[in-house]
């Protein structure tokens, strides 16, 4: 009785406040996403591979689902792109459904990654742990378990991790590919295997993502390519609350 009580007090904290506009969710996606095989309204989700914490020192747990759909699919043909707009819109939380507008900071391939989730120094010597491991994010950056700390590609210390396949920093900007910085007030977020820097498509030639719900007038993110788009499942998602 005492857990269930719990469970709908946090389900009600959250729903009363909302999900911050900013709040990060570092996910993998559950279904491959095709410009020749994807209809509209297919649903499509993703899962959570981190805790996300929250302003009232709640979070929001790894696992939990965001769930989406497809909204529109034009395939490749002479002369004219493939493009596929999806829109993800529900956060699922202990069973409860939250509406959100969610937009899409940065995509990583399924390979990429595969890539930011082995070592570099796996061989490190007899006796190691995850905590030896030191891991290159997606976008670059460099995780050092056993320091629980996350440099940029120039060495800076940007992140901290709290226990290994986590990282928890405050978003930097990165103009070069059209992502904003953080506000001077916003807190740490989740990145999973993402640079805290991270934006755009990583793992996937000729793939560009626009709309990416920051329009007034649609949530879609829309996936573009001179060819067929084929994202996979198990693909990374660095999704942002909008």
């Amino acid at each position: 009785m005492r857990t269930l009580i719990a469970l709908l007090l946090a389900a009600a904290s959250l729903c009363a406040q909302q999900i911050p506009t900013g709040t990060l969710l570092p996910s993998m996606l559950d279904n491959t996403i095709d410009s020749d095989r994807s209809k509209p309204g297919e649903a499509i989700s993703a899962k959570l591979r981190q805790d996300v914490p929250l302003p009232d020192g709640g979070k929001i747990k790894r696992d939990s689902r965001i769930l989406g759909h497809v909204v529109a699919v034009v395939p490749a043909s002479a002369g004219h792109p493939a493009r596929v707009s999806i829109q993800f819109d529900h956060i699922v939380v202990d069973k409860e459904q939250f509406a959100a507008q969610i937009g899409l900071r940065a995509l990583a391939s399924m390979e990429a990654v595969a890539a930011a989730r082995e070592p570099v120094n796996a061989n490190s010597g007899l006796g190691t742990s995850v905590w030896d491991w030191n891991m290159v994010q997606v976008g670059g950056q460099a995780v050092f378990n056993g320091q629980r700390i996350v440099k940029s590609q120039t060495g800076q210390v940007v992140g901290r991790v709290p226990e290994p396949g986590a990282v928890l920093a405050v978003p930097m900007a990165n103009p070069q590919r059209g992502c904003a910085g953080a506000s001077s007030d916003t807190a740490e977020q989740a990145f999973w295997i993402f640079s805290t820097d991270a934006c755009g498509v990583y793992g996937y030639k000729d793939l560009t993502i626009s709309g990416a719900g920051n329009g007034a007038a649609s949530a879609a993110i829309v996936l573009r390519s001179p060819k067929r788009i084929t994202v996979r499942d198990g693909s990374g998602l660095l999704l942002e609350v909008k």
